[in-house]
C-alpha cells in the first residue's frame, strides 16, 4: 500500500472517531439550551482563558529558543513563536504535521539545519511526556477516586483486586517479561519492535541532551510554565462557566488529565476526543452531561479559535520575514 494511501485512511478512520465521540457527546444536548448557556459567559473570562493559553506558545517557543542557543543558533524570539503558533493551527487540520511545519518554517527564516531542529522538537515532547506524567501522578494523588470513577465512565473497567489476585498479576507480568527476554532475537527483527525501541531509544537520547541545555533552571520553569497554563486555563474556565463553578481549583489536575488525553488521540484538533473525555470527566466531579459538554465546548473552541488567528498571523509573518 502506497504511504499517502496509508495516511489518508488513518486519517480518515481517526477523524471518523472524532466525529463518532462528538455524536456520543452531543446527541442528548438541545443545542438552544447550549448556545444560551454558552453566552452567559463573560468576555472579559474568555479573555483571559485564551490569553493564557496564548501565554503557553510564548513560553514553548521561548524554550525552542533557549534549546537552539544551546546548539549554537541564534534564532529570534518572535520567530520561533511564529513558528509554534502556525504548527498548533496546521495540527488542528492534521494531527502530528505541525511540528514538521514549525521546522520547515523556522529553517526558511532563520536557517537552521533541519535535522538540528527536529532533534529539538523530539527533546521537546521527551519532556512534555515526562511532565504529563507529573501530572497524572499528582491526579492520582489529589483526585484517586475521581480518576477511577473516570476511567469506568469513559468505557475502562478497572476491577478491585484482592492480595492474591494482585500476586498473580505480578506473577504473569514477570512470566511475560522473561519470556519477552528469552526471545528477543526472534521479536527484535520485527517492525513494530523496531519502532517501539526506536522510540525508547529517542526518549533515553532527547533526556540525555538535556545536559547540552544552557541555563537548565529557565529551561524547567518554560517547561513547567507550559503545563501551568494549560492546568489554570481549566480552573479559570470553572469560574465563568454557568454551573461549573462550585468545582474547586484542586480538580483542574484531574481535568487537564482528561484534557490531556483528548489532545494525545490522534484526531483533528482534538474534535470529538476533547469534548468527550472532558465532559465524562466533570460528570465524575457531580456536573450534569449538559454541564460538561458546555465547559468542554467553550474550553475547546475558544482554545482553537485563539490557534487559528495566531496561527494565521504567525504564517504571514513568517512568509515576510522568509522573503528579507
Amino acid at each position: 500500500m502506497a504511504n499517502w494511501v496509508k495516511k489518508t485512511v488513518q486519517y480518515i478512520l481517526f477523524l471518523g472517531i472524532g466525529v463518532a465521540l462528538l455524536y456520543l457527546t452531543f446527541k442528548n444536548v438541545n443545542p438552544i439550551d447550549l448556545w444560551n448557556n454558552l453566552r452567559e459567559v463573560p468576555v472579559s473570562g474568555l479573555l483571559l482563558v485564551v490569553a493564557i493559553g496564548f501565554i503557553a506558545i510564548i513560553f514553548r517557543g521561548l524554550r525552542w529558543v533557549q534549546m537552539l542557543q544551546s546548539l549554537g543558533y541564534e534564532v529570534k524570539g518572535t520567530r520561533a513563536i511564529a513558528a509554534v503558533a502556525f504548527s498548533y493551527l496546521v495540527n488542528l487540520v492534521t494531527p502530528r504535521v505541525g511540528e514538521v511545519a514549525r521546522c520547515t518554517a523556522l529553517h526558511k527564516t532563520d536557517h537552521v539545519p533541519i535535522d538540528k531542529l527536529v532533534g529539538t522538537v523530539v527533546l521537546e515532547r521527551v519532556v512534555d511526556t515526562l511532565l504529563f506524567a507529573v501530572v497524572t501522578l499528582s491526579t492520582v494523588v489529589i483526585s484517586g477516586d475521581e480518576l477511577r470513577d473516570f476511567m469506568t465512565q469513559s468505557g475502562a473497567q478497572i476491577p478491585e483486586l484482592s492480595m492474591a489476585g494482585t500476586l498473580s498479576i505480578v506473577a504473569v507480568l514477570v512470566a511475560i517479561f522473561g519470556l519477552v527476554l528469552f526471545t528477543r532475537k526472534i521479536w527484535m527483527q520485527w517492525s513494530i519492535a523496531l519502532k517501539i525501541a526506536g522510540f525508547a531509544t529517542g526518549m533515553i537520547t532527547g533526556l540525555r541532551s538535556l545536559r547540552t541545555v544552557n541555563n537548565k533552571p529557565l529551561f524547567w520553569f518554560y517547561s513547567i510554565g507550559i503545563w501551568t497554563c494549560y492546568v489554570v486555563t481549566i480552573a479559570v474556565g470553572f469560574t465563568i462557566v454557568e454551573g461549573v463553578q462550585g468545582i474547586g481549583a484542586e480538580q483542574a489536575f484531574f481535568v487537564s488529565v482528561a484534557a490531556g488525553l483528548g489532545f494525545v488521540i490522534p484526531v483533528p484538533g482534538g474534535i470529538g476526543a476533547y469534548h468527550y473525555l472532558v465532559s465524562k470527566a466533570l460528570v465524575v466531579l457531580g456536573l450534569s452531561p449538559f454541564i460538561g459538554t458546555s465547559f468542554a465546548t467553550l474550553i475547546h473552541s475558544s482554545q482553537s479559535l485563539m490557534f487559528v488567528f495566531t496561527g494565521a498571523l504567525g504564517f504571514v509573518f513568517l512568509y515576510f520575514a522568509g522573503r528579507k
